[in-house]
């Protein structure tokens, strides 16, 4: 299984259910309108397969990065 830090398991534990990330000011990511994280956050999901970038700029969880989330019981 591969080590996460605890921002990006913050982020797993909205997006691995459903929620979709959305950019904000700056380099902050938001989740239902709060900061969850920054744009580094993402990036490091997004090359360990676990989020993905749709064409709006929103970030949403990988079948792997759902997978991750249910195993970590997040």
């Amino acid at each position: 299984m591969q080590r996460l830090t605890e921002a990006q398991k913050r982020v797993l534990k909205w997006i691995g259910k459903g929620w979709t990330a959305e950019p904000g000011v700056g380099s902050a990511v938001l989740v239902n309108g709060m900061r969850i994280c920054n744009i580094d956050t993402m990036t490091a999901l997004y090359k360990a397969g676990l989020a993905i970038k749709d064409d709006r700029g929103c970030w949403s969880a990988t079948d792997s990065g759902k997978t991750i989330t249910a195993q970590l019981g997040l």
